[in-house]
Formats: C-alpha cells, sequence, structure tokens
C-alpha cells in the first residue's frame, strides 16, 4: 500500500465528513449517472451491491423515510460516494486498476465506520417491504 493510501482509514473519513452538508446529497443524487456507471466497473464487482445499498440509504433520507441514522454516519457515506465519485482524488481514476485503489480503500474504511447503521437500514428496509407486501 503507498503512503498515501496508508492515511486512508477511519479518521480519514471522520476527519473529511465534517465538511459535509445536505446539499452535498444532493450533489450525489444529481451525479446517480456517473455513479451507476463506476459502480458497473468490474474492480467493484464485489462491493456493488453494499454501495447501490449505500445510494439506496442516502436516497430515503434525503426523502426524509428513513431518519435513524445519526448525521454523522450520514455524512460519511455521502463524503465515501463524493470521493468515489471524484476522478481527481489521491490516485487519479485515469490510471486502470490502481486509480480506484484508494476508492475501495475509502469504501472498506466506511463499511467499518457504520456498518452498524447500515444493517439497521437494511433490517429497516426489509421490515418496510414486508408491510407493503401485507398490505
Amino acid at each position: 500500500m503507498s503512503e498515501k493510501n496508508k492515511n486512508i482509514n477511519k479518521e480519514f473519513i471522520i476527519g473529511q465528513s465534517k465538511n459535509i452538508n445536505s446539499d452535498d446529497i444532493d450533489k450525489v443524487e444529481r451525479k446517480k449517472k456517473r455513479l451507476n456507471k463506476i459502480l458497473n466497473l468490474r474492480v467493484f464487482s464485489k462491493q456493488r451491491q453494499k454501495l447501490r445499498l449505500l445510494v439506496d440509504l442516502l436516497k430515503e433520507y434525503r426523502s426524509g423515510n428513513y431518519r435513524i441514522i445519526p448525521w454523522r454516519s450520514v455524512a460519511a457515506i455521502t463524503f465515501t460516494l463524493l470521493y468515489i465519485l471524484n476522478p481527481l482524488d489521491i490516485v487519479p481514476d485515469v490510471l486502470p486498476v490502481f486509480g480506484y485503489m484508494d476508492d475501495m480503500s475509502v469504501f472498506m474504511a466506511l463499511y467499518g465506520l457504520v456498518d452498524k447503521d447500515i444493517e439497521a437500514y437494511k433490517e429497516w428496509k426489509l421490515n418496510d417491504l414486508n408491510e407493503q407486501e401485507s398490505d
């Protein structure tokens, strides 16, 4: 791992997410097309479902349907998705495979940081789907 990538950890995400605001959530939504293209890249194949879950969580949060999550987690998720969307991050995405290694590092650090909040969202979503089916 390069010296720059060693700095990608939970503290990096916590520090950077302090600058996130609700407008940034809207920015993720506006760049959804680009995010979907990125998610379809081979390098994200193993994490695609988890990344899409994060996008869904932000969408539900933004719409007001799901608010059972601390703002710090929403900010960390938003920062991570914006980081993945940024082609000029620590390692530029134009470098095949290597350009997305830092993105994956940020994603993995995020998942370790907010995994309980993500699991709670998955449970809420499953219960919501079950309630809709029973109606």
